[in-house]
């Protein structure tokens, strides 16, 4: 290899590892700004407050993820300035957040986890944030994940400045505060995305003859294929809550932000893989399967690491995050680090496939996997309400099967083996 291609490689090399380093950055000031709120929340609402805020944040997270499967992998899969494309994100987030926003309050009324000021708050800050959310997966499809960074920070730091303020001028520590927080939050990361970005990325488009059919086919099952984690997750805790209490949730969730580390990396990483492998897609130059198990196998090894440490510094990590007033359940932690290695497993694997528009086959594999696994979780409540910190065993455990199954499927749709292999294709992917 000449030394101006070398160059050029090299080159290709390092934008895209810089690139990854942002997908990861982004996804730790976000899920760091995250632990900092509910950490506020543990220390200051108590075992039972905090298990109900953890109630309202799971709801989000799963609405949040069946809207930004939809609208936003959209925006990274399908050209989002063709005009029949466009379109039809712009009914995709309009119609989205309208329904988000009710289905959010719906639930916080079944759930009876606040009153109606509490379920206005909540309802509101649903269609703000997934009209951030929205703001946040243009960046990631733009890759410009750097910028994200500081969109992310910007939420964070207004967010913990409206919650000092309040409290400083005397407001007493509830969920609704912290709701109201968040809103201002989400307005300030809205605005400061609506200045940064270009102006062809809020352009309008034609609201008929859209190609809302074709992308509804696509993003219909890639929506609920990633909603199926979220969800797995909330009937857990709805589960954990009815069976045994708030308190006993809170154990365990105080578990799992200790190794939100590990799940951070977990997701920036997949992030930045659906984008890269969206990419070589429409090049011309699609992955292979072997590429995503590689990315399977590294991921999976610091994840492994990441959570190890949380493990062994839990009796230093675990009065911070509680402020003492309850205890981190120890059983609960080392399950959420056999979670965040079997997510590993699989998150690139799933990637893969939906960059090849095989969000279906996915679901159908996610589903069987999340649906076992709460049965499981089932049936160990009934017998003994104790056994609440089994729940990450249960909706982890069958990842590394999800992930057999995945890999099996992926193989028989692999391109043709090329007759060199190179370090990095034309187009600066990864490739082995």
């Amino acid at each position: 290899m000449s030394p101006a291609a070398a160059g050029r490689v090299a080159g290709k090399v390092g934008r895209l590892l810089a690139s990854a380093g942002g997908a990861v950055t982004v996804q730790f000031v976000t899920a760091g700004g995250s632990l900092l709120v509910q950490a506020l929340a543990a220390r200051t609402l108590g075992a039972s407050g905090y298990g109900a805020y953890a109630l309202f944040f799971a709801v989000l997270v799963m609405i949040t993820s069946v809207q930004t499967s939809w609208v936003g992998d959209t925006l990274t899969v399908y050209d989002r300035f063709e005009p029949r494309i466009r379109g039809a994100l712009l009914l995709s987030v309009a119609g989205t957040v309208v329904a988000g926003a009710a289905v959010g309050a719906v639930v916080a009324v079944v759930m009876g986890l606040a009153g109606p000021a509490g379920i206005a708050l909540f309802a509101l800050l649903v269609a703000l944030w997934l009209l951030n959310e929205t703001g946040r997966r243009i960046f990631t499809a733009r890759m410009e994940f750097w910028r994200l960074t500081a969109n992310d920070a910007c939420y964070l730091l207004t967010t913990l400045a409206t919650l000092g303020a309040a409290l400083g001028l005397g407001a007493d520590a509830s969920v609704e505060l912290l709701l109201a927080a968040m809103c201002v939050g989400c307005l300030s990361s809205i605005a400061l995305a609506r200045l940064r970005l270009p102006a062809a990325e809020y352009a309008r488009a034609p609201l008929r003859g859209t190609a809302f059919r074709e992308i509804a086919g696509f993003a219909w099952w890639r929506s609920i294929q990633a909603g199926i984690r979220p969800s797995a997750l909330l009937v857990a805790r709805i589960m954990i809550a009815g069976f045994a209490s708030t308190a006993a949730l809170a154990g365990v969730e105080a578990a799992r932000l200790l190794l939100a580390p590990a799940l951070t990396f977990v997701n920036g990483a997949g992030w930045f893989l659906l984008g890269d492998f969206a990419k070589a897609e429409r090049a011309g130059t699609p992955m292979r399967a072997r590429q995503a198990v590689r990315a399977c196998g590294l991921m999976a090894g610091i994840a492994l690491v990441m959570s190890l440490a949380g493990i062994l510094l839990v009796d230093w990590l675990g009065p911070l995050v509680t402020g003492g007033s309850f205890e981190v359940d120890r059983t609960a932690l080392a399950g959420w680090g056999v979670y965040a290695v079997c997510f590993a497993c699989t998150l690139p694997l799933a990637s893969l496939a939906t960059a090849r528009k095989r969000s279906r086959t996915v679901f159908t594999i996610r589903g069987v996997e999340s649906v076992t696994g709460l049965l499981v979780l089932t049936a160990l409540l009934i017998s003994d309400p104790a056994h609440a910190a089994y729940a990450p065993y249960c909706l982890g455990g069958g990842g590394l099967v999800s992930a057999a199954l995945l890999w099996r499927m992926l193989r028989k749709g692999d391109p043709p083996r090329e007759a060199s292999s190179t370090a990095v294709s034309s187009e600066g992917h990864l490739v082995g």
